[in-house]
């Protein structure tokens, strides 16, 4: 899609952006993960879901702040504007040039972002910024939506970035924390949908070319990001060829070597361990 900013978009356009930004946000989120776990360090522990944990995240991000600085840097390449996630192209018309770190940690604490705000708002849906107010500051940005409040997710972290290249200080330590708590507060509508007592979180059925999963509606109504979390831990484990997401409530998994048994144990134990909405 062309450079053309939100606001100036057609409700066509701002559908297919919408579509865009969240078809980027899991690989997003796994770029992430890997570059944690490269430096060392361990993905699973640092990244909980709580809101306490974007502290350590941001101080580790900002760790890298020669590289975030962009052109700034001697010798750090930069992205062309193509290249750049979709949020950032039609938003930052003014920043400088990211470096390929940058536009892997930025983007990545965008998804993660918005995986604490949905563990924390589960009734909160993803949407089309103020669609009948063209002159309002989100009109047709990707946000997320919820007792009457629309957040766009990556204001923040592009915020403390742009800060950054500027050579201005940036985000305080828990800055993103204490906003992602008062933006869940916002978004809340009512009381967590839970699983009735007995309910499993995920259902395997055995086919002949792999097997499919079938995942509790109570579970795929809050919005892919948990569902998305799950597909990708799943993917890195021993023996699993291939994770297909089919629809939000139903995976596609090739592992010859696994039980269906036993992949169901694995899949309701991770979505116990990660959904507060489970009892």
């Amino acid at each position: 899609m062309p450079f053309t900013p939100y606001r100036l978009m057609t409700a066509e356009q701002a559908t297919v952006a919408l579509e865009e930004f969240l078809a980027e946000r899991p690989a997003a989120w796994s770029r992430l993960r890997a570059r944690i776990s490269a430096e060392g360090l361990d993905p699973d522990a640092m990244l909980d879901g709580s809101p306490a944990s974007l502290t350590p995240l941001w101080r580790w991000i900002t760790g890298h702040r020669a590289e975030l600085e962009g052109y700034a840097a001697p010798g750090v390449p930069v992205l062309p504007r193509e290249q750049w996630p979709s949020w950032a192209r039609h938003t930052m018309t003014r920043a400088r040039p990211p470096s390929e770190t940058t536009a892997v940690l930025v983007d990545g604490l965008v998804s993660y972002l918005a995986i604490v705000l949905i563990t924390g708002a589960p009734t909160a849906r993803w949407g089309l910024g103020s669609p009948e107010d063209p002159g309002h500051h989100l009109h047709h940005h990707p946000v997320l939506t919820g007792n009457g409040h629309q957040v766009f997710v990556p204001t923040l972290p592009m915020g403390g970035l742009l800060r950054i290249q500027r050579r201005e200080k940036s985000l305080h330590d828990t800055e993103l924390e204490q906003y992602a708590a008062g933006v869940m507060a916002d978004l809340r509508t009512g009381p967590k949908p839970v699983l009735p007592p007995g309910d499993s979180p995920v259902v395997v059925v055995a086919e002949p070319d792999g097997f499919d999963i079938g995942v509790n509606p109570v579970i795929a109504a809050r919005g892919s990001a948990l569902v998305d979390l799950m597909a990708l831990k799943l993917a890195g484990l021993h023996g699993i060829d291939s994770v297909l997401r089919r629809g939000p409530d139903a995976l596609q998994v090739l592992a010859p070597t696994w039980h269906a048994d036993d992949l169901e144990r694995w899949l309701n134990d991770w979505m116990k361990a990660h959904g507060p909405f489970i009892r």
